[in-house]
C-alpha cells in the first residue's frame, strides 16, 4: 500500500469519527479528544527536539495538560491559571537541579515553548467548540484547513515549480497559492451554507488569514523537523506521519478564529 493510499484511508476514517464526536457526542468527549491530541503531540515534540533532562520534568508538564483541558470542561477561567505553571515549574527545576554544568537557555526554552505552541492554541479550540455555533465555527476550521491542505499537496504535485522556501523544499508557490485559493473558497461554500448571515467580505477575509496562518503554521513545524534532522514527527496517523504533523496548520490557524469571533 502507498502513502498516498493510506494518507486516503486515514482521512476517510477519521471524518466520520470527527463528525461524531464535534456533533452528536457530548461535549466533554470533544474536549477529552483534544486532550488525547495535545498529549501525543506534546510528547511527539519533546522527543523531537530532544531537551536535556527533559524526560524529568516533560512529566509535569503532561500533568498540567491534563489539568488544563480538565479545567475546561466546567465553567468559569480556573485554566488560565494553568499557564503560568508551565513557566513556573521549569524554571524551579532548573534552579534546584544539582548539576555541574550550568542550565542551558536553549533546553529551558524547549521545555516552555511546547505547551504554549500547542496546548494553547489546542485550548482556544476547545473554547470555541462551547461557544454559541461552535461545533459547526470548529467544522468550518477542518474544512478551511483540509481543504487547503488537500489543494495545496495536489496544485503543488501537478503544477509546482518555484520552490516556498528552502524549509520545506517540496513546497512551492503555485501549490501555496492554490492552497490559500482553497481555503477562501472553502470558507465562502461553508457560510454559505450554515453562517449565511455573515457578509461575504468578512468570510472572505477570514479564509485568506486563516489559510495564510496555517501555512505558516505547518512551516513553522517543517522548520522545527528540519532542526532535528526528522522527516515525520511520529507515526501514529498513516500515510500523514505523527499527530503533529496533521494538526501544525490548525495551531496558528485557530488564534484566529478565536480572536474573529470573540472581537
Amino acid at each position: 500500500m502507498t502513502i498516498h493510499t493510506k494518507r486516503v484511508l486515514t482521512t476517510f476514517i477519521s471524518i466520520p469519527f470527527l463528525i461524531g464526536i464535534i456533533y452528536f457526542a457530548p461535549s466533554w468527549a470533544f474536549t477529552i479528544l483534544i486532550l488525547f491530541v495535545a498529549l501525543v503531540s506534546l510528547n511527539e515534540f519533546y522527543t523531537m527536539m530532544r531537551p536535556k533532562a527533559a524526560e524529568k520534568i516533560v512529566f509535569f508538564n503532561y500533568l498540567l495538560t491534563a489539568l488544563l483541558f480538565c479545567s475546561l470542561l466546567g465553567n468559569g477561567l480556573l485554566y488560565m491559571g494553568v499557564f503560568p505553571f508551565f513557566v513556573i515549574f521549569p524554571l524551579a527545576f532548573f534552579m534546584f537541579k544539582s548539576s555541574k554544568g550550568r542550565p542551558q537557555m536553549g533546553d529551558i526554552g524547549q521545555i516552555i515553548l511546547g505547551p504554549f505552541y500547542i496546548c494553547l492554541p489546542l485550548a482556544f479550540l476547545a473554547i470555541i467548540a462551547r461557544l454559541p455555533q461552535g461545533q459547526m465555527w470548529v467544522f468550518f476550521m477542518l474544512a478551511v484547513i483540509f481543504a487547503g491542505d488537500t489543494c495545496s499537496f495536489y496544485v503543488g504535485r501537478l503544477f509546482g515549480r518555484h520552490k516556498l522556501t528552502q524549509i520545506s523544499p517540496g513546497k512551492t508557490w503555485e501549490g501555496a497559492l492554490g492552497g490559500l485559493m482553497a481555503n477562501v473558497v472553502g470558507a465562502g461554500i461553508f457560510a454559505w451554507l450554515f453562517f449565511p448571515s455573515l457578509s461575504v467580505n468578512s468570510i472572505m477575509v477570514l479564509g485568506v488569514v486563516i489559510g495564510i496562518s496555517g501555512q505558516v503554521g505547518d512551516l513553522a513545524e517543517s522548520m522545527l523537523k528540519r532542526m532535528s534532522n526528522i522527516k515525520d514527527s511520529g507515526r501514529i496517523l498513516p500515510g500523514h506521519g505523527g499527530m503533529l504533523d496533521r494538526i501544525d496548520g490548525f495551531l496558528f490557524a485557530i488564534p484566529v478564529l478565536y480572536i474573529y469571533l470573540n472581537y
